[in-house]
């Protein structure tokens, strides 16, 4: 079970929460408007964001991963054990856009090892400040927020693609519910066609939408997820490769190491094999 403590008051234009438990958490798809960083302090698994997957625990160190507004995301999978302690902060995006107006136009790219102990520094520190008992307290914490804000600016901002300013809400909403669905129906024969006849879109105006949200096509996006459940049936069963296959929206076993092989680089037997010797 995992348990959540506000740190930051809702009087604050920031939500720092503080993750502990026995299991790692699980946050199904969703997306809102505040810039959002992550940090696991003591285990975690994934973050997927746009498409696209995350290391959020690796060589015993936790790595800060930077969602972007209206980014669809999600966090983990159903049921993963292990102890579990991590941080979430979210930046109110109108008090982001006024520290920084130009924000619109900019996006926030994943930090690399030296933004990592930056960001990470960051972060302890604002759970430093809370716990001050003086007057100036909230100084403290708007102080470290700005340096924050310029952190992520100066090291990781980047222009939007295409200058896109902001997808449109009505979007977001109706790719999160799309995304949903895949998620729920990846061992069924999915297509383009079906899913646009079940959201009454045009397979054309489908795809685009989905293509330039998500940075990702359905057909890959759909391939991706079932890679991911193999991946996992690979890891936590002794089931033959074909059973796998099956279970996870492949039609065969030729079309599983094709996928597999192209997102992970070695097939899913020599993947097995090797996991199977590190834990002997």
């Amino acid at each position: 079970m995992i348990k959540y403590e506000k740190i930051i008051n809702s009087d604050m234009p920031i939500k720092l929460v503080r993750f502990t438990g026995e299991i790692y958490p699980y946050i199904d798809k969703h997306w809102h408007n505040s810039i959002e960083i992550v940090l696991a302090i003591c285990g975690g698994s994934t973050a997927f964001i746009d498409g696209k997957y995350y290391p959020l625990y690796q060589n015993d160190t936790g790595i800060p991963v930077i969602i972007n507004s209206c980014a669809i995301h999600s966090f983990g999978t159903p049921n993963t054990s292990g102890s579990y302690i991590g941080l979430a902060l979210q930046i109110n995006y109108d008090f982001f856009k006024s520290v920084y107006k130009d924000i619109d136009h900019i996006q926030f790219k994943q930090p690399d090892s030296h933004s990592c102990n930056q960001i990470k520094e960051c972060l302890y520190k604002l759970v430093e400040c809370f716990e001050l008992r003086n007057k100036n307290k909230r100084i403290e914490i708007i102080g470290q927020v700005y340096h924050l804000i310029y952190l992520l600016v100066s090291e990781l901002g980047e222009k939007k693609k295409d200058s896109v300013i902001q997808k449109s809400n009505k979007n977001k909403h109706r790719l999160t519910s799309i995304v949903k669905y895949i998620d729920a129906h990846y061992q069924d024969k999915l297509t383009i066609e079906v899913i646009s006849e079940h959201f009454n879109l045009s397979e054309g105006h489908l795809s685009k939408i989905f293509k330039d949200n998500m940075d990702i096509t359905i057909k890959a996006y759909i391939s991706q997820i079932r890679v991911s459940h193999a991946h996992d049936m690979l890891i936590h069963t002794d089931l033959p490769l074909i059973d796998i296959a099956l279970s996870s929206g492949f039609p065969n076993t030729k079309a599983l190491n094709k996928e597999f092989k192209h997102l992970y680089d070695i097939s899913p037997l020599e993947y097995r094999r090797k996991i199977n010797m590190y834990d002997h």
